[in-house]
């Protein structure tokens, strides 16, 4: 039975390849099999012939491939797209099989390449490799190998890169101290962890084993390999000051659930989570944003949103932007979800009605009224639009609910300040201090010039009216007392 159910892909097949000195790429050996097509020209590709040539030329490859690694700014991650067959040409391929001839260019890669992760697209297969060279006393003075594993095409294999990696590196230590890939009675050894990794992994997500390195330069006759897999969290957002954190789960209950993991009993009330948490955790309402979540719990911001970055890496909190009445809105494409998706109804209906009530709202008013959300019209224009009793229809977790699942979008207004007013604020004030007569004209409204500095167009109103701590409205109104302002809506 594969390992599917918990998220992470089933290995299709696993094959060692090598770069021969005298026939260029090749396959080794692979499992199952019959899983790779080398085809009839697989040891005699001009590209194989050209990087023969290429690996001559550059001679010990320059310390590419040492511990240090040059090339450590490069990106160790690279993704590939290579056709199967040449634009208009019939396929001479095997579908079901791995085509090596298509690939071999990328799988033992130019010299830049080596020891990154490289992900190839190839007919039906996704194959994911970390070239491996190595320098010594071999023929052309170096050893070059790659451990490929490949998956479906649709496959989301984030969750093997460290695998992947982990292997290629393993081998390669194996390599370097007991001749494991280059000594042909390593061959056995070889061949029975590839049956169990596949195995293994796909059975288990996890695999460990002992392998018997008898006959071989090794200095002990057996060594362990222990290989699990995790899964994939991508890296927590960038979260600012005015992003406001809604819950996802119970606090209580995730609370005392690690709690329970940790001591592996019964958890007591009085245990509970690192102290930043617990206060970051009591101000979270799904209304306040994340710097009045630090004022109230008088814990420096940087801290604050190292905390709310936790939470959102496990996927306890998602950020929202702040809700006002004079916010503006939009439907998107995904508001057609609401009304084929019985389960999304039902929870948008018992989130959006006040304590649950039945019957204030029906399913099919509330998906109406998704629809007629839309650009220029403001919240409290909207409500008034549709005559919406806001005592028995709570319009905030309305708009929360459709931003989290991708029906609303916000539509931010960013004030810029034109060149030209800005030039003209200056001049009349040169021009009265110049001429001292106390003409009585009232001043002109000043701002800040960490304000003015904000008035660039890549601000939006929330972001400022957070870091003035001034409400939208008046925030607002001052712009427009200083003039020359024009809005933006995106």
């Amino acid at each position: 039975m594969a390992f599917t159910n918990s998220g992470f892909p089933e290995i299709r097949a696993i094959f060692l390849a090598q770069f021969h000195p005298d026939q260029g790429p090749i396959v080794r050996m692979s499992v199952p099999e019959d899983a790779v097509d080398v085809g009839e020209n697989a040891y005699t590709d001009t590209g194989a012939t050209n990087r023969s040539s290429e690996l001559r030329d550059t001679g010990a490859m320059g310390g590419i491939v040492s511990s240090n690694n040059n090339f450590a700014h490069e990106p160790e991650v690279v993704e590939l797209i290579k056709r199967t067959t040449a634009r208009g040409g019939p396929s001479l391929v095997d579908s079901s099989k791995i085509d090596f001839n298509s690939i071999q260019t990328l799988i033992i890669p130019k010299l830049t390449l080596f020891e990154r992760l490289i992900t190839v697209n190839t007919g039906r297969f996704k194959v994911m490799c970390y070239p491996v060279a190595i320098e010594g006393n071999y023929a052309r003075n170096m050893f070059i190998f790659n451990m490929c594993f490949a998956f479906d095409i649709s496959a989301d294999t984030k969750c093997y890169g460290p695998v992947v990696k982990r292997v290629g590196s393993l081998l390669k230590e194996l390599e370097v101290t007991g001749r494991l890939l280059s000594d042909v009675a390593g061959t056995r050894a070889l061949l029975t962890m590839m049956r169990q990794l596949v195995n293994k992994l796909n059975d288990h997500g996890e695999y460990q084993i002992e392998l018997d390195l008898k006959g071989l330069s090794q200095p002990m006759a057996s060594t362990g390999i222990s290989i699990k897999l995790f899964p994939y969290y991508e890296n927590p957002a960038t979260i600012e000051a005015f992003h406001v954190p809604v819950k996802l789960v119970d606090f209580d209950v995730a609370r005392r659930k690690s709690a329970q993991t940790v001591y592996q009993q019964h958890a007591s009330n009085d245990i509970m989570w690192d102290l930043v948490l617990d206060k970051v955790a009591e101000g979270i309402d799904n209304v306040n944003h994340v710097r009045r979540i630090a004022r109230q719990a008088l814990i420096p911001e940087p801290t604050v949103v190292l905390a709310l970055q936790h939470l959102d890496y496990y996927g306890c909190i998602a950020l929202v932007d702040i809700f006002q009445f004079s916010n503006v809105y939009e439907a998107q494409a995904r508001v057609k979800d609401v009304m084929r998706n019985g389960w999304l109804q039902r929870e948008c209906h018992a989130y959006v009605t006040r304590d649950g009530q039945a019957g204030t709202v029906s399913l099919e008013r509330l998906i109406q009224l998704y629809a007629t959300v839309r650009q220029r019209r403001t919240v409290a224009e909207w409500i008034v639009d549709n005559c919406i009793d806001v005592e028995r229809f709570d319009v905030r977790r309305f708009i929360v609910f459709g931003v989290l699942h991708g029906m609303l979008r916000r539509v931010h207004c960013f004030p810029v300040l034109c060149a030209s007013v800005e030039s003209a604020k200056k001049e009349p004030s040169r021009r009265g201090s110049n001429s001292g007569s106390g003409s009585g004209d009232e001043e002109p409204l000043k701002l800040e010039p960490r304000v003015v500095a904000m008035l660039d167009g890549t601000h939006h109103l929330d972001e400022i009216c957070v870091a003035e701590n001034k409400d939208a409205a008046v925030m607002r109104g001052l712009l427009d007392s200083y003039g020359g302002i024009e809005y933006v809506h995106l």
